[in-house]
């Protein structure tokens, strides 16, 4: 597999043209690709922009978040937001030259917009989009790539029914594709100055290809979701 970094212009809050960079820096887009696009850049695409000193980051949080965990031990609270653990509800004030940046209003609608542009201008078939943020992850330190949204291809590879080296039935285990491939993408995107805010991920293997709504694919409801103790509580 491939991780290629695709450095670009800086895109300047609170609104900037990223179908335009997109059309100027992605030149080389082949069969079978899938482009990581920050959700930063989605979110000043979108206007998803507030002046930092006209805002409230305690009430944008809370208008953002799905629930709020309290953390009295920190200044901003945990937060679920867009099925993911996000601090502050994904509100960013690093790279916003004075603006606090938020989510996109919907990833995946905007993931299915620029897959669709992309496989129209280069004449393609199979192609797939992750947009792309970055979280925290209990015990450890440092931030990983996690995918908010995605168009094109399967998020997971089901092993199920398959059988392992000696010959065992597998009948749980599934691989979660699209969030390894966020986390690789971030990984030469960068979290700084880095100014890479698309990365081509090429010949990925076992990714089937396949058009439509596929979160259900991915995302575990409540009565499933085997770690809802630690946050059951505050879900009410």
């Amino acid at each position: 597999m491939q991780i290629i970094p695709i450095k670009t212009r800086v895109l300047t809050p609170p609104k900037d043209d990223l179908l335009a960079v997109i059309d100027e820096y992605l030149t080389n887009v082949r069969e079978g690709d899938i482009i990581a696009i920050s959700s930063k850049v989605v979110a000043i695409h979108e206007g998803r922009c507030v002046p930092q000193a006209e805002a409230n980051k305690e009430d944008l949080v809370t208008t953002e978040a799905d629930f709020i965990i309290p953390r009295p031990y920190w200044n901003t609270p945990l937060t679920v937001t867009k099925h993911a653990f996000l601090g502050a509800s994904g509100i960013d004030e690093s790279n916003g030259d004075g603006y606090l940046v938020l989510l996109p209003e919907d990833s995946f609608a905007a993931a299915k917009r620029f897959c669709e542009h992309l496989k129209a201008k280069f004449g393609l078939t199979n192609l797939g989009v992750i947009v792309t943020d970055s979280h925290s992850t209990p015990f450890r330190y440092g931030a990983t790539g996690v995918a908010l949204g995605w168009y094109g291809f399967r998020p997971i590879e089901d092993h199920r029914g398959r059988s392992d080296l000696f010959g065992r039935e597998i009948q749980y285990e599934r691989s979660n594709l699209v969030d390894g491939l966020a986390a690789a993408a971030t990984v030469v995107a960068g979290e700084v100055d880095e100014c890479v805010p698309l990365v081509v991920l090429r010949d990925v293997p076992r990714v089937v290809y396949q058009e439509g709504d596929t979160k259900d694919d991915l995302f575990v409801p409540y009565a499933e979701d085997t770690f809802r103790v630690l946050y059951e509580k505050w879900r009410e």
